[in-house]
């Protein structure tokens, strides 16, 4: 007993005021989307599990397959989202059975400030390559110059439209980039659109790449983008792991944020959506413990 006792107060101490305690029950079906009560979810190994310390807002860990929440922190509090915006402006922008090939011109106007340019003004480059560097390297310019180029009257509607169609009815889109600090959705929100952008082949391409090479037609200017994603060169991307995609976003007001689809050959698929992480180090960590705690806490079907 007196061991018992030292090894909770010393666990005190190591973990501080901050911890966070997984949830007693086995899982929380609240999340099962229409029909997954017919898949089998994954049952719980070890409910008395301490876990691990999160500095996220808001985190939600969904199994695909049934729906179940493995895992949630805050899943419901309405945050800045930044650029995972841009999967919204990814989903809108294919609805227009755009022309990959056609050719568009960068306008000053697209040069807002936020990141590092990846075009200027009065350069020519195909539409492929604008959306590909705006998933790869979460160019803002390239965002808006997708917006511009759609041929959508108003793009900020449909990308509310498209967020409502997905359910995503805690979610508001104010521009197309994620620099507004009024696009704001919910941990369980972004799952949905999650389970719908990491479907879609180009952005899939996109958004598991570890970088991009693109051209400029008029002044054969060569770019180099490089993913945003860390965790391409990270143990969730080698066996039995691999990243189905992931799409991360920062502001000061939104801290640092991640949504990701990453798949164990050996058990289930997660979706994994991080917000308000206070460091970049921060982000990337969480989401390597969530993955690697709910895998070693959970049994999934042999169904599943």
């Amino acid at each position: 007993m007196l061991k018992l006792i030292t090894s909770l107060i010393l666990a005190g101490l190591f973990w501080g005021s901050g911890f966070n305690f997984f949830n007693s029950a086995s899982v929380d079906n609240s999340y099962l989307a229409a029909g997954s009560d017919l898949v089998l979810a994954p049952t719980r190994i070890v409910n008395d599990s301490f876990g691990l310390k999160t500095t996220a807002k808001s985190i939600v860990v969904v199994d695909k397959a049934s729906g179940a929440i493995l895992y949630h922190k805050n899943p419901q509090a309405v945050l800045p989202i930044a650029s995972i915006t841009k999967l919204v402006n990814a989903l809108v922008f294919l609805d227009t059975n755009p022309d990959w090939d056609k050719v568009v011109e960068i306008n000053q106007a697209d040069l807002v400030a936020g990141n590092r340019w990846y075009f200027f003004a009065g350069e020519k480059v195909k539409l492929s390559e604008v959306f590909n560097v705006m998933l790869v390297a979460s160019a803002n310019e390239a965002a808006l110059t997708l917006a511009r180029y759609s041929g959508v009257d108003d793009y900020v509607t449909a990308m509310n439209n498209k967020a409502a169609a997905l359910g995503m009815t805690a979610s508001h889109f104010a521009d197309p980039s994620g620099l507004n600090v009024e696009n704001v959705s919910t941990a369980t929100d972004l799952v949905k659109l999650a389970t719908t952008a990491f479907s879609k082949t180009e952005i899939i391409s996109a958004v598991t790449a570890e970088s991009f090479d693109y051209k400029i037609i008029n002044n054969s200017r060569r770019g180099h983008a490089v993913n945003t994603d860390n965790l391409l060169n990270s143990f969730l991307n080698a066996d039995p792991y691999s990243l189905a995609g992931a799409k991360t976003g920062y502001l000061d007001e939104a801290g640092y944020c991640l949504l990701t689809e990453v798949k164990n050959k050996n058990k289930g698929t997660l979706m994994i959506a991080i917000l308000g992480a206070t460091s970049p180090t921060d982000r990337w960590q969480e989401a390597k413990g969530l993955v690697d705690w709910v895998n070693n806490n959970y049994n999934w079907p042999t169904e599943n």
